[in-house]
């Protein structure tokens, strides 16, 4: 079975995992740019207020529907003195809105910055360890070892018969190891030349041995 796409597939899903994650940051950045460019001021009433935990909190309304903020001590005072707040809103979305004052909380940046740096640290684990994330493969050459494109490869044939493509990572005394990304090959070459050079891709066919 051909297996170019095996080779990335770790890294394919980090990437992945790291666009999940970071992606409520970057539409909250959108939304913000949209708000400073599009939005239009706009005063909500007050329907409740309180503090809590060192908070102030105001609950207001928006074009029918009830949405609560944490504001800043002097912006809760003014509230609380007026019964109204003012709000910055887009027109075609008045659910995406900023209260004047607003306390943003820091936590959702510091919990992506923390997942972030564990998936970089994951991204770094699978590229050091690649070549040892699956049991070695010997082999046996049976013809003399040919260049090929670029890519891993590893195809069973009839019983214990083997093409394998991947990238010399070691050369040595009749015999040479790949490098297939998530498995290392190690071919002996019984006799058989290889022209391949280090770092540079190769194509064995062999039989498996213990």
């Amino acid at each position: 079975m051909a297996a170019p796409r095996r080779r990335w597939t770790p890294t394919l899903l980090v990437v992945v995992a790291a666009l999940l994650i970071n992606l409520p940051v970057l539409h909250g950045l959108y939304l913000d740019r949209r708000l400073a460019a599009e939005g239009v001021h706009r005063v909500a009433p007050v329907e409740a207020h309180r503090e809590a935990g060192g908070g102030h909190l105001l609950r207001y309304a928006l074009d029918g529907a009830s949405f609560t903020a944490d504001v800043e001590e002097d912006v809760f005072e003014q509230a609380v003195r007026t019964g109204e707040v003012g709000v910055r809103v887009l027109l075609d979305d008045p659910g995406t809105h900023r209260v004047d004052g607003a306390v943003s909380s820091r936590l959702g940046l510091v919990v992506t910055l923390a997942a972030d740096a564990a998936l970089a640290l994951m991204l770094y684990l699978l590229w050091h360890f690649r070549g040892r994330l699956r049991p070695q493969l010997r082999l046996v050459a049976m013809q003399d070892v040919e260049r090929c494109r670029p890519g891993a490869v590893l195809e069973r044939m009839e019983g214990d018969w083997y093409v394998v493509c991947g990238e010399v990572l070691e050369i040595g005394d009749d015999q040479l190891v790949l490098d297939l990304g998530d498995r290392r090959v190690q071919v002996l070459l019984d006799g058989h030349a290889n022209p391949v050079g280090h770092q540079q891709p190769a194509k064995v066919v062999g039989r498996a041995v213990p």
